[in-house]
This record gives structure tokens, sequence and C-alpha cells, in this order.
């Protein structure tokens, strides 16, 4: 880092000098043009290339027109990269199969659309500006999804009740299509600093919202496995058990609330430790149940070895979804400590 003091040039501009070897460093002397950009965060930075971002703007790949899984794989990397444009070209030509497996992958990425869909010719085109995008509601959507996705799961835990497995995998994948809209957005502000201005955000709340919906994602998708493994044994394990287990269950959805609540309405470290005191509790209330059915000669199961072993499956789904929703808090924890007392 270098300190300079601006300098006054006629009426109404001022100058700023730069070390030689920064100069020399990047190739500049003293006809060179460089391009300004003053930010909302308050930087203002300097640069030689030409426009900020521009390496986001298309890419064009050549494909094997038969591998439909590499064509799912790059049309969705490319999106998630941040890529406004994405076109993929076949040695020969694609496969039907090939281009539905894009059409099907086109419907998971929001704001995406196919322009071609040809033989010789796949183009993914996002049509969502930046500035149309809240990455604030859209982390308030996850928790919904990711809370809705718990309750729904938590059902098989009535015998006279069934998961609804179909609707459990509705929101894995609305949830996953959330978190890679703000995926892609978070990667392109990683190139782009006028992506930041024109999302409202600042760097650090982007990241924080970025890490939080990564773990609201995986909570998720933890919910078709608890909603599947519960939905076969919860009349089997005896009553007592089950509303243990049910009960467990609630915690981790009001955790999963709490902590998302955090994130969004920037909890100060005290209420974000609270939300982590809370995540141990769960945790270790998932751990005395593990602790009675299989250490305990006299605990109240009654079911079968199959229900065993689906019980510490569903313990572990519950574990992981616990962890996730601490991940969340962690991260309101450090956003609190770095923005420091009021």
């Amino acid at each position: 880092m270098e300190t300079r003091k601006l300098q006054r040039v006629g009426g109404g501009t001022y100058t700023v000098s730069i070390p030689k070897r920064w100069a020399v460093q990047h190739d500049l002397d003293a006809s060179s043009e460089v391009h300004l950009y003053a930010h909302a965060d308050g930087s203002i930075v300097v640069r030689s290339s030409e426009r900020d971002g521009a390496a986001l703007d298309r890419i064009e790949l050549g494909v094997d027109g038969d591998d439909s899984a590499l064509v799912r794989r790059l049309l969705r990397s490319a999106y998630g990269t941040g890529y406004e444009t994405v076109t993929l070209r076949p040695r020969e030509s694609f496969a039907d199969e090939t281009r539905r497996a894009a059409r099907r992958t086109k419907r998971g990425l929001v704001g995406a659309e196919l322009v071609a869909d040809a033989a010789d010719e796949l183009t993914l085109r996002n049509l969502l500006a930046t500035g149309d995008v809240s990455v604030r509601q859209t982390v308030v959507q996850l928790q919904f999804v990711a809370c809705s996705a718990l309750r729904q799961a938590a059902v098989a835990f009535d015998e006279d009740r069934a998961a609804d497995l179909d609707r459990l995998r509705e929101r894995a994948d609305e949830a996953d299509r959330l978190f890679e809209m703000i995926a892609r957005h978070f990667n392109r502000s990683l190139v782009s600093m006028a992506e930041i201005d024109r999302l409202g955000v600042r760097r650090p709340t982007l990241f924080d919202y970025y890490a939080a919906a990564g773990e609201l994602a995986a909570i998720a998708e933890s919910s078709v496995t608890i909603g599947r493994v519960a939905d076969g044994f919860s009349g089997a394990i005896g009553e007592r058990l089950a509303a243990d287990v049910e009960a467990a269950a609630d915690a981790a959805e009001e955790l999963v609330a709490s902590a998302a609540a955090a994130v969004l309405e920037g909890a100060d470290p005290t209420d974000a430790n609270e939300v982590l005191a809370d995540r141990d509790d769960v945790t270790a209330a998932l751990d005395r149940i593990e602790r009675a059915v299989f250490d305990d000669p006299d605990a109240p199961f009654e079911g079968t070895a199959a229900d065993a072993r689906a019980l510490t499956r569903l313990l572990d789904a519950l574990a992981r979804t616990v962890d996730h929703a601490g991940a969340v808090a962690a991260v309101a924890m450090r956003a609190a400590v770095r923005e420091g007392p009021d």
C-alpha cells in the first residue's frame, strides 16, 4: 500500500500520483489510458483493462454431442460461474437425448433460457438482469423452503400420515435452484466490482448470504432423507421414542429458522451465540436418543433390527441438519463480530 495526497488541478479536477514501479509492472506510461470506477462501497478502482467483468460476457465450447452428462454439467457450471451466454457446439451433431438433457438443465436455472436448441448449437442465455435480483430475498425464500421441507418430512413421525417424498424432492430442487442463482451472482462479483453495485449489497454481506444459502440448500436435501427413512418405521419404534425423535426434529426446524434469521436480520454476538447454544442442545438431545437406544438395555425401543438401522440413518440425517443450521449461525456470529459494537 502507498499513501498519496490529492492535488488540485484547475478548477474542478484532482489528481493522484502512482508509484513508478506500479506503472512499469502494469505496462503503463504517461500516454496510457486507464479506466476509473467509483463503487457504492466507497472504493475507487483504476483499471488498465477496458471493461470490468467483460470476461463473463460469453463463452463458446466444443463438446461431444452424444455426452448428455457433460453438456448438463457444462451448462450448470457456466451459469454458476456467471456467464451471460454459453454456446456449446458439437464435433458432429447433438443427439436428441443430449438436447433433452439441455432443456431439463435449463429448467433448473433461474432466469436462464435456451435461445438456440439445434443439432449444431445449444446456447443458454441469462435473461434476468442483476438489478432485478434481491439476494437477501432469495435467502428468505431459501429459509422458507428449508423449514417447509423439514416440516413436511416430520409428518412421517405420525403413524397415521406419510411423507410426500415427491413434494420433498421438489422442495430440494427448488432450494438448489435458489442457491445456484446466489452462487452465480457471488461468482460474478469476484470478477466484476460493478456486480456488487447492481446487487446493492456489500461484498462481505454477499459472502454471508452465499455461505448461508449453501447450508440451507443442504438442509432441504437432508429433509428428503429424513422423510424417506422416517416414513418406514415411525409406528414401530415405540411411542415414547417416536415422541423424542419428533421433538428433536421440531427443534431442528426451529434452529434452522432462528439461524437464518440471525443472518438476515443482523444479530448481535449475544443473539448469534444463543443460536449456537441451541445447536449444542439439539445435538445433545440427539446423542441422548442414540445412547438410549443402543447403549441402554432397558431402552424403550420396540422395533426390529431393520428399524434400528433406519433409526441410525434418521439420527444421522437430523444431526447433519443441525450441523448445517449451526454453520448458518456461525456465519451470523462472524458477521456480528465483523460489524463490531454500535
